[in-house]
């Protein structure tokens, strides 16, 4: 069997990419191909299908000192520093591609499978040495973009701006790209002129198979009655998710019922936005919010912290057990949260990030702003909350269309496709 390398600076959190980079390797294996994993970190245990490269995460020493010089928060860098970050981008990159090749050439891998690095500069070296190990080597590959680093404002001004055209992404024969909106497929043709294929992001419905009873046991396990209220936001914890949005709306909701309300954020904060996590904790304790945070070394608060909660039940049984999700986002590249409301049939309340159109496009229905929890939504969501017919004709409506235009089937017939126009 033919193998295939998912690439990536991190994978196996809970994240987009690793989410989708998961999806991908169960279709590869479907058409026949053996997926491994490569990445400079990973967030499970270590097993024969994944190969550490420990340079390839964004978070390693050199490649933070890196980044920090390439965009010097829109300073120009000195003469001196620009030599110093043009020589450690180099080294980096020839540690990188050697060990690639090593692991490429043992493992007898055929294609790779680029997950957004070649997309956002987080780890420069790593897409200098992708684009020369395709090159150089004749490898197949796919490289699938989340979302580009133009549409970040931290990577709009640099120090390296011919690395960031030349790289994020190459223009290669024998590269074929994918993006998983509209909006990014007129994006990269009108940055680069390149011509991108779109296949959105899907849900595995053989999952719901393997989602037994123990969601019933969430809400007692949180000292809830059947009929409170459980609001789930499966992201992580970072600025651009807004969740002082949802508090807002959970504080308002509260002021409309005697129903408990807690609030669950399932993903964790990142080291350089603890700031923000602060910011939430304190708005959560302003308002008497009853939230409740996954357990890491960063956002280990007593009073919010149920550590014992997220080793009990996953995150399908969060969505099962939750009466409402909520994804309150400036921008998302896709927004899996979307889909998997609608499969797990629960309604969600979204603000209007620009590719949600691709969404509601094709139907959907949901309770959706435009970066304001005002009356209207509220009233909304608590009728979706308290009425249950109605909640099941929306929630019912938006799982037919899902089934219809995000299924795995769709997803390996578009797989199948490339890989053949790839040989």
């Amino acid at each position: 069997m033919e193998k295939i390398a998912i690439i990536s600076t991190r994978l196996g959190g809970v994240d987009g990419v690793s989410i989708e980079a998961d999806k991908w390797a169960g279709a590869y294996k479907r058409i026949g191909l053996d997926p491994v994993y490569i990445a400079g970190k990973f967030d499970r245990e270590d097993s024969s299908i994944f190969f550490a490269v420990e340079e390839m995460d964004y978070y390693h020493t050199d490649v933070v000192n890196i980044r920090k010089i390439a965009f010097n928060e829109g300073k120009k860098a000195s003469e001196k520093d620009l030599g110093r970050l043009i020589d450690s981008i180099a080294d980096v990159k020839e540690i990188i591609k050697s060990k690639l090749l090593k692991i490429l050439n043992s493992n007898n891998i055929k294609y790779l499978s680029i997950e957004n690095a070649l997309t956002i500069p987080l780890n420069i070296p790593l897409a200098i040495a992708l684009t020369e190990v395709i090159s150089e080597n004749n490898i197949k590959a796919i490289t699938r973009h989340h979302d580009f680093y133009w549409e970040r404002k931290q990577f709009l001004c640099s120090n390296v701006e011919k690395m960031l055209d030349d790289y994020f992404p190459p223009d290669l024969s024998g590269l074929k790209h994918v993006v998983i909106n509209t909006l990014a497929k007129k994006s990269i043709y009108d940055k680069k002129k390149i011509e991108a294929i779109y296949i959105p992001n899907i849900f595995d419905f053989d999952v719901l198979k393997e989602i037994g009873s123990k969601y019933l046991e969430v809400k007692k396990f949180l000292d809830m009655d059947d009929d409170d209220f459980l609001i789930l936001q499966p992201t992580r914890l970072i600025a651009r998710k807004n969740i002082e949005r949802t508090i807002e709306l959970v504080d308002k909701l509260s002021k409309k019922t005697d129903k408990k309300i807690n609030l669950i954020i399932s993903g964790n904060p990142e080291k350089d936005e603890l700031d923000y996590f602060n910011e939430i904790t304190r708005l959560a304790r302003k308002t008497g919010t009853n939230l409740i945070l996954s357990n890491n070394e960063h956002n280990h608060i007593p009073e919010y912290t149920r550590k014992d909660l997220f080793k009990k039940f996953d995150i399908y049984d969060l969505y099962k057990a939750c009466d409402l999700v909520t994804l309150p986002s400036d921008v998302e590249g896709f927004g899996n949260p979307v889909i998997e409301a609608s499969v797990l049939k629960k309604p969600l309340f979204v603000n209007n990030y620009p590719v949600l159109t691709d969404m509601l496009s094709k139907g959907f229905e949901f309770i959706v702003i435009d970066k304001k929890v005002d009356k209207e939504s509220v009233e909304k969501t608590f009728k979706l909350l308290t009425d249950h017919k109605m909640r099941e004709k929306v929630t019912s409506k938006n799982f037919k269309i899902v089934k219809e235009h995000y299924s795995i089937d769709y997803l390996i017939s578009r797989l199948k496709k490339l890989i053949g126009e790839l040989n």
